[in-house]
């Protein structure tokens, strides 16, 4: 997909709904495996999920298209792709996907599919680290960490070259965040991404992480401070219990999803860098393990 970068939206409104109607692709081997899927009558839905969950893309096509479906107010959020598959039913699943782009892999640029590669780490994360801990809620863990970032897919599709500033500015370079974003998009990214999920309805888990992105950073930043004291649990606990705010905080499971993002995307500077090692400190104190624990599970995934 072309872009006229000179072109490019400026405002909220213009950035949602210039990114809503992206038509993100598919790769061809993916779109092969998953009709040969649908086709054949012996496969029960969670088989088709299964086989669909390697194509994020797809995945929030169809969630987005499940949650459109039911706008009511009473009616809950598709949190997986076996849900949305339920309630597309298989006929209107398999049109959805054949009106999709599909593309060679190596033709997908390459800023898409390192964000989409970003998102499955983070569902790998989020399930390696927390699926135990929250066993009966594996899937809103997986889900939820694939798509807490797939507002940013349709932006490496159109803007790629934005988004590859902003990660070298913001990730790695560590310049201001609120600086670089209104130069690049005019407004705050993640507000980008918050108003986008909410649009395709994704996973509250999904919006609270975004909620305390965007609202409550300042809870973010304490929580920060007292899990960077590793060496010191009883002070940190002393903290804690001086701070209830903080000590429900580290027991909302939706924080799963920010942590697993969040070590994901600090990731791509390095394992041992500055930014990693500060999500591997929240994630230590979110789970009550030692660090050396959480980093040998954080490899393994």
């Amino acid at each position: 997909m072309a872009t006229d970068t000179t072109l490019k939206p400026s405002t909220l409104d213009a950035w949602v709904t210039h990114l809503d109607a992206v038509a993100l692709p598919i790769p061809q081997q993916s779109h092969a495996l998953v009709c040969n899927t649908i086709s054949d009558s012996r496969r029960s839905l969670r088989e088709i999920a299964e086989v669909m969950q390697n194509s994020p893309a797809l995945a929030l096509n169809l969630i987005r298209e499940a949650n459109q479906r039911t706008q009511s107010s009473l009616s809950e959020p598709a949190d997986s792709l076996e849900v949305a598959i339920n309630r597309l039913g298989l006929k209107r699943t398999q049109e959805l996907l054949e009106q999709m782009p599909v593309l060679p892999a190596e033709e997908i640029p390459v800023v898409l599919r390192q964000v989409q590669l970003i998102s499955q780490h983070a569902a790998q994360q989020g399930v390696g680290l927390f699926g135990n801990r929250l066993a009966r809620l594996w899937q809103e863990v997986y889900w939820g960490s694939l798509l807490f970032f797939s507002p940013l897919w349709p932006m490496a599709m159109s803007y790629p070259k934005q988004l590859e500033e902003w990660e070298a500015r913001v990730i790695q370079k560590g310049e201001c965040a609120r600086t670089v974003e209104h130069t690049l998009f005019g407004v705050r990214l993640f507000e980008i991404c918050q108003a986008l999920a909410q649009l395709w309805r994704l996973p509250e888990w999904v919006m609270q992480g975004y909620s305390v992105i965007t609202d409550d950073k300042r809870t973010l930043i304490n929580v920060l401070h007292i899990a960077r004291d590793i060496h010191h649990p009883l002070l940190q606990q002393q903290h804690l219990d001086a701070d209830p705010a903080l000590r429900r905080w580290l027991s909302h499971p939706a924080n799963s999803l920010l942590l697993a993002n969040g070590l994901a995307l600090s990731a791509q500077q390095g394992w041992d860098s500055p930014h990693h090692l500060r999500w591997q400190y929240l994630s230590s104190l979110y789970l009550q393990l030692p660090l050396h624990e959480v980093q040998q599970q954080v490899h393994q995934n």
